[in-house]
């Protein structure tokens, strides 16, 4: 510690000096008393007095004079004495003060070491915080991880069970309305290896009228209704429906119809199946009872369109034009972009005259649905009616040039050919029709008039005759008999 200003001599020597002055000075106060801790040094005893001396008679006795201290030796003696008290005070004082300096400096070396403790402390916190953040971040990010892998997973699960759904659910009629969804259904079954038999035997089926085996593809399909028979009535509905429709679409009407009569026994409220059997009835030309599964499959499902046009066609068929054309209005109604029920309207509206408003329904069936070629071809035949045979021609080629084999559009146009006075040109087109569709009877008694104007009587009369005798195969007495009555005028000598 620095020494204070004014004071040369150092700690250690001015205690020395301070202890040597204080036992002087209590030596030289004889025993005065001092403020010393230490106890008083003993004083050597004094002599005793000396006897009295009488003093002579009547004089007055003298006292012997009392030793006086030295006033001035004890005047000495307190100043030094306080000199030493106050230096020893000041000294008692600066080892106080340095020994709080001493205690200050520890204190304030342990508070700089508990200072860097904490920042330490919060230095390893922190980065032990932040480890903690990253590996927690880690953790929640493995976490979210391995939630995305779950969710994933329910996805395949839920992905697996819908197909598995979609693939029970699938018929033969579906495949043939949505084949790249079957397709997509037999990959499916294909890729899973725990794909049960039934699945595997439904995916055959499909496959198969998906590759145009049509017989087999029902053959799967009764082993699927016998294998569920009696376990799963909805699932041996399904098949024999598909059966009906695979049957229909060989032309086996009957065979489709008893087929669709088993789906319904196992689901009576089977809407689809109704209107299948109804149309399986249409082409046997069973008109009314075709409208009696079109009324059932409306109650059963009020919203299905096709029933409704369906059954439009039925009714036209009959020559119920009217209750044909408040059929077409609903199912337009249900689904306003059925191109079918704009054509069958159509169809009902021509027959009764209404031609602008029938070429008005066909051109709405091209916008909707520009490759049907039957509105093409439906859509000369009123321009026919009106006398505009080019144009008709021109519908006509259109209808051919999207189906090359559409034998009615051949002979429609040999006829529009035929009333422009184009013999040979319409001839080449009943040629077209009867090589298409050798039993075509009307082809053939067009082609008889077209040669009878020419004059190829023979090759007339030949056409004629086959003319009857197909006519009559097909049951339709009405061209029979026509075709009779030009060979009489012709000819003479017709069939009674």
């Amino acid at each position: 510690m620095r020494p204070e200003a004014g004071r040369s001599v150092s700690r250690s020597t001015r205690q020395a000096a301070l202890a040597a002055a204080l036992a002087f000075a209590v030596v030289a106060a004889a025993g005065g008393p001092t403020r010393s801790a230490e106890p008083p040094t003993p004083v050597a005893a004094e002599p005793a007095a000396a006897p009295e001396t009488a003093s002579p008679a009547g004089a007055p006795a003298r006292s012997q004079p009392e030793a006086v201290p030295s006033e001035t030796g004890r005047g000495d003696a307190g100043d030094v004495e306080n000199d030493l008290r106050r230096d020893f005070n000041d000294l008692r004082r600066e080892l106080l003060d340095h020994r709080m300096k001493i205690v200050d400096w520890w204190l304030m070396a342990i508070a700089i070491i508990l200072t860097l403790l904490g920042i330490i402390a919060v230095i390893a916190g922190y980065l032990g915080f932040k480890r903690f953040r990253e590996e927690a971040r880690g953790n929640v990010d493995a976490a979210r991880g391995h939630a995305e892998e779950a969710r994933k997973l329910v996805d395949e699960i839920k992905e697996r069970r819908d197909e598995a759904d979609s693939l029970v659910k699938m018929t033969a009629e579906a495949t043939a309305v949505e084949p790249d969804k079957a397709d997509e259904a037999v990959r499916s079954v294909q890729a899973d290896p725990s794909a049960s038999p039934l699945d595997r035997a439904v995916s055959a089926a499909i496959r198969l009228q998906r590759q145009g085996n049509n017989e087999e593809a029902i053959e799967k399909w009764r082993a699927v209704a016998s294998v569920v028979d009696g376990t799963d009535d909805e699932l041996g509905a399904r098949a024999w429906f598909s059966i009906g429709y695979l049957h229909g679409e060989e032309s086996r009407h009957q065979e489709a119809i008893d087929a669709y009569d088993e789906a319904i026994r196992l689901s009576p409220g089977y809407a689809e199946v109704y209107n299948n059997r109804a149309a399986a009835k249409d082409d046997l030309g069973r008109y009314k009872d075709a409208i009696m599964d079109y009324d059932e499959a409306i109650r059963l499902k009020p919203d299905m369109a096709e029933a409704f046009n369906n059954r439009a066609n039925a009714k036209y068929r009959l020559g119920q034009h009217e209750e044909a054309i408040e059929d077409c209005d609903e199912a337009i109604r249900l689904k306003p972009d059925m191109a079918g029920a704009f054509n069958n309207r159509a169809n009902a509206k021509n027959d009764l005259g209404r031609h602008e408003d029938a070429i008005a329904d066909y051109n709405e069936v091209i916008r909707l649905k520009p490759g049907i070629a039957e509105a093409y071809n439906n859509r000369g035949n009123v321009k026919d009616d009106l006398g505009r045979y080019e144009d008709a021609i021109a519908d006509y080629d259109q209808a051919i040039r999207l189906r090359p084999d559409y034998a009615e559009a051949y002979n429609n146009r040999g006829v529009a050919k035929h009333k422009l006075s184009r013999y040979e040109d319409a001839i080449s087109d009943y040629d077209e029709v009867t090589r298409l569709k050798p039993d075509h009877a009307g082809a053939c008694y067009n082609r008889a008039k077209a040669r009878s104007t020419l004059g190829h009587k023979d090759e007339a009369r030949r056409d004629f005759e086959r003319a009857r005798t197909l006519a009559r195969a097909a049951g339709d007495e009405t061209l029979a008999d026509t075709a009779n009555r030009e060979i009489e005028r012709l000819f003479g000598g017709g069939d009674p």
